[in-house]
């Protein structure tokens, strides 16, 4: 299922969809029309882009009714402040609402996968302090996730500035064999595949204010 406002966009979705062999089975333009199709239909993807209220809400009332439902965020321009709410919302995806056709596909084939994304161009803005503090209720369900350890954190921060391996390696005097093994013990606590997903993930978790 596709939400957006605008007509154009829940057309360009639903084409990237339909490559995928996915088949749209309802394109509400606002939120009420769009809950109103989540229990009618029981999606097993919808993708939501701006309409008439917060996407987290509007993640959080779907995936209420619909538990198996898997959503994407499009999040707008000047909005991005809003991607931890939406994740911890519980969206599997957040990328930019002008996202290319090939990575919007990537993207739905990860989430049907059962991966989380965030998209490579939002990950420097969920380190700058724009994400809102998580409610309590939400940090909470962070508490009883496992724990990152300091080094591990720092990892972390410096996957979300973009350094790679190496980088990482000379910034903390360790070796990349190092780094690969504490890579692959965050990978595993946090269930995920790749520096990307475990970003999404960490930060959606609140395991890195």
């Amino acid at each position: 299922m596709v939400l957006d406002e605008w007509p154009l966009i829940r057309l360009g979705v639903a084409k990237v969809l339909a490559d995928e062999d996915v088949r749209v089975v309802a394109d509400p333009a606002d939120g009420a029309s769009a809950l109103a199709a989540v229990r009618a239909h029981v999606p097993d993807l919808l993708v939501i882009g701006s309409h008439d209220g917060p996407q987290a809400e509007l993640t959080r009332q779907a995936r209420h009714a619909v538990p198996t439902v898997e959503c994407i965020a499009l999040i707008p321009a000047g909005e991005e402040r809003d991607m931890r709410l939406v994740l911890l919302a519980g969206a599997r995806a957040v990328v930019p609402r002008t996202v290319a056709p090939d990575e919007l596909r990537d993207v739905v084939r990860r989430v049907l996968a059962g991966d989380h994304v965030v998209s490579p161009s939002l990950l420097p803005l969920m380190f700058e302090g724009n994400g809102k503090a998580a409610p309590p209720a939400a940090r909470e369900r962070a508490a009883e996730t496992p724990v990152l350890t300091g080094r591990e954190r720092e990892i972390m921060r410096l996957l979300g500035a973009g350094r790679s391996n190496a980088e990482i390696a000379s910034a903390l005097f360790v070796s990349g064999a190092t780094v690969k093994t504490h890579l692959a013990h965050i990978y595993e606590k946090l269930g995920v595949r790749s520096r990307y997903d475990a970003l999404g993930r960490a930060v959606a978790l609140g395991l890195l204010d």
